[in-house]
């Protein structure tokens, strides 16, 4: 064990680590982390880890393999999901590293996977990847329950981006960042890396009244190599960057401290290593962008981009430079730093970030303002100015630091400390955990409900536990295998409130009744109510004040449930006293079978505003908060008129919360209303913005950028795919010239002495094989 974890003595836990990064398929920060954590874990005496990661190198889903005795990775190729298509990409890997979670604590619990139970299960923040976990969990799902989730907050994406510049609010960008919020939030704990990158999130989650469950600084592990002591080079003749090639790396804040050398006559190069990568504003990838842009420095020899290389290349030719140089725009604790500094490498850094709360300027590290060229330039003298001497103890400085402030054991030792401490964890005056599967007292929305939307259910050992309205005209070909769903399900403890809609069909009337004596109800269990033709708003609204549970959902008469819904949406209810209403996932069908599913998320503003995130024609309601601000508005003429009723309760101050599983099955019919009505589209959406207006303004800025990103939402069904909106004609001008320049070198190709060479032997060869 390391000498700091000597302090912290105790077994060992066994743990779960989702990452969609791992060595050596994949290189960056958070592969190196998960390298350093595998590693650690396999020197260990006890404790189990299993790793699951994609990989693109592998032909099936799924493949598995021992790192370690007590070190499992499970590889995961999400090319081969069947959902990829339907979710979107990162809503699908999301997915799959829930339902692969799920299964194997299936399978584990069971015996018929020989591995421990996790003690914690930890994912990476990136992309959102571990949101549905999240969301599983606090839905009540048994599987997680009691097992902490951690997050570790690397750096989510949607802040990558916004320094990168691109359009964050373009989906599914935009829906990828809301993910990684949500699992930020909802998280049994959240590690930093830094205290830098926890003030930038919390702050972020502030704005709209989210918080952090817990959160802790942890800085990264790092093994640190024993060296022998390297009698000092000569001569040192360069400054170099060794990060992906990108614009929050700040290589342009490097190359304009270093103009302030260069113009002064000091001709040091800047050796820039790293993957090349798109710069979005200048529609190409960034070396190209650095070439064009720097031309004069490049042309020079004095800006050299040396493309991706292997680490020990950079080291070996780093011997000889002055310091390694990390300008980032924000860093929340930087992997690059780290290595070059358990190296001995002098490194120059930014003043904002991570890497100050372990380094001090002038004693392991040098620290500039890096948007200063000149205050840049002054810590680029410094580094050119220190004698072998103080570069020595620059070294031994930086490495003791690295060693005793990223020990790995200690790391893992000390995590573990915090997450068996979870339970006891006290936040705003009461237990953050209650004793109901370890869930929270409150739904850790991302814009909270207003308090007077917050209430308990009012439960009765008198009458029925739920009410199902549906509303009905002219169904009698459908409504009896909907009856059967709704009688089928685990929640027996219901009443059927069936809305004759004032139907004209003689075989759909006469239906009705034989209704009770097929499906073996009385009167009591299926009740039918006769009104006149008003329409389906109608006919719900009257359902439900017809209702006697103090819970109540809607469910059209040609769709059906799964058996599990209302238990599940019921508990929710119960639990959560900030959650008035619950959804899940759609299954949508056809006469020929099921067709894809379709990813719903909790109602909350803005997005809910722009296009329907929930099953809003089947949801499970509390009554009251239905009756209070959820009526159905007729005036819409059946079209539009459930997601309306949704917005009203957004509206009203209400949230909702939906369950990640396919536990509404839609029926898909050529002539339902929503198929053959689509002209009431515009004008529809046109009086909800009207009626609404006030929410609408609220969350103007969001909207007028998201519409401005997607276009209008007959572009875009699913958040986490791409807006199908027309490119614009820049864009299509840029395909144009990209297509006309592919011409141009096949062209060029074909003028070529080798192409001429090259047709002249293989056309007889060709000949040969037609005539055979």
């Amino acid at each position: 064990m390391g000498p700091l974890s000597d302090q912290l003595t105790q077994k060992s836990m066994n743990a779960w680590y989702f990452s969609f990064e791992f060595p050596p398929e994949f290189g960056g920060g958070l592969s190196s982390y998960m390298g350093v954590v595998a590693e650690a874990y396999g020197r260990r005496n006890d404790g189990f880890l299993v790793v699951f990661t994609l990989s693109f190198d592998q032909s099936g889903l799924m493949t598995t393999r021992y790192l370690h005795d007590n070190v499992l990775l499970v590889s995961l190729n999400p090319r081969r999901s069947l959902e990829a298509n339907s979710l979107g990409w990162w809503v699908n890997v999301s997915r799959l590293f829930e339902r692969f979670a799920d299964l194997l604590m299936v399978q584990v619990e069971s015996g018929a996977l020989n591995i421990p139970r996790p003690n914690y299960i930890e994912f990476a923040d990136g992309f959102g990847i571990g949101t549905l976990t999240v969301q599983q969990k606090l839905c009540g799902n048994s599987r997680f329950a009691q097992i902490p989730i951690v997050v570790n907050a690397h750096t989510p994406t949607y802040i990558i981006n916004r320094m990168n510049q691109v359009p964050v609010y373009r989906l599914p960008n935009y829906w990828t960042g809301k993910m990684e919020l949500q699992a930020l939030a909802g998280a049994d704990l959240v590690i930093g890396p830094s205290q830098a990158i926890l003030d930038v999130l919390q702050d972020e989650l502030q704005e709209t009244g989210a918080r952090f469950r817990r959160a802790e600084v942890l800085h990264n592990p790092f093994f640190v190599e024993e060296y022998e002591s390297e009698e000092q080079p000569a001569d040192f003749d360069h400054f170099y960057m060794a990060s992906r090639l990108t614009h929050w790396k700040g290589p342009e804040q490097a190359i304009q401290a270093m103009q302030v050398l260069w113009s002064a006559g000091v001709e040091v190069p800047l050796l820039v290593y790293g993957e090349d990568k798109y710069f979005e504003p200048a529609d190409s990838m960034y070396s190209a962008y650095i070439e064009k842009q720097y031309k004069r420095w490049v042309d020079r020899g004095l800006i050299q981009l040396m493309g991706k290389v292997p680490r020990e290349e950079i080291k070996a030719r780093a011997r000889t430079a002055f310091a390694q140089l990390h300008p980032s725009h924000f860093d929340n604790f930087p992997y690059s730093v780290v290595e070059a500094m358990s190296e001995g490498q002098v490194c120059i850094a930014g003043v904002d970030g991570g890497i100050k709360e372990i380094a001090t300027d002038g004693y392991n590290i040098i620290l500039a303002d890096v948007n200063d060229p000149k205050s840049f330039s002054s810590a680029l003298e410094r580094a050119m100015g220190l004698n072998s001497e103080e570069r020595a103890k620059f070294a031994e400085n930086a490495m003791q630091t690295v060693r005793s402030s990223c020990d790995p054991d200690f790391y893992l030792t000390k995590k573990e400390k915090i997450v068996s401490e979870l339970e006891h964890t006290e936040v705003d005056g009461g237990p953050s955990q209650a004793n109901d599967g370890g869930l929270p007292e409150s739904f850790p929305f991302l814009s909270p409900p207003d308090e007077a939307c917050v209430f308990p259910v009012a439960e009765s050992d008198e009458g029925p536990a739920l009410s199902v309205v549906i509303p009905y005209f002219n169904m009698g070909e459908f409504v009896d295998e909907t009856i059967e769903s709704v009688t089928s399900c685990t929640i027996q403890n219901l009443e059927i409130v069936l809305v004759n809609d004032g139907s004209n069909d003689p075989a759909s009337i006469a239906r009705l009744d034989e209704l009770h004596k097929t499906h073996g109800l009385d009167e009591q269990r299926l009740r039918i109510v006769n009104i006149p033709n008003g329409g389906v708003a109608n006919a719900r609204n009257t359902g439900v004040r017809e209702a006697r549970a103090p819970l109540v959902t809607l469910l059209d008469p040609d769709d059906l449930v799964a058996s599990r819904y209302y238990e599940k949406a019921i508990r929710i209810l119960r639990h959560y006293a900030n959650v008035s209403f619950v959804g899940a996932w759609i299954e949508d069908y056809n006469q020929e079978g099921r067709i894809r599913n379709w990813a719903t998320w909790n109602a909350e503003p803005p997005i809910q505003l722009l296009m329907n995130q929930t099953n809003c024609q089947s949801l499970v309601y509390k009554r009251e908060a239905f009756l209070q601000d959820g009526e159905h508005d007729s005036d819409l003429r059946m079209f539009l008129d459930d997601w309306e009723g949704v917005i009203s309760l957004l509206a009203g101050g209400h949230r909702g919360v939906m369950i990640p599983e396919p536990l509404f099955r839609y029926r898909i019919r050529g002539d339902s209303i929503f198929r053959t009505k689509t002209g009431l589209w515009s004008l529809n959406n046109e009086k909800i913005v009207s009626k609404h207006r006030h929410l609408y303004n609220t969350w103007g800025a969001e909207i007028a950028a998201f519409l401005n990103a997607n276009g209008p939402n007959n572009f875009y069904h699913v958040a986490g795919k791409q807006s199908q909106l027309p490119p614009m004609r820049a864009e299509r001008d840029r395909l144009a010239a990209s297509v006309r320049k592919l011409k141009k070198t096949i062209d060029t190709m074909r003028a070529s002495e080798t192409w001429r060479v090259g047709t002249a032997i293989t056309r007889p060869l060709a000949v040969l094989t037609r005539r055979r």
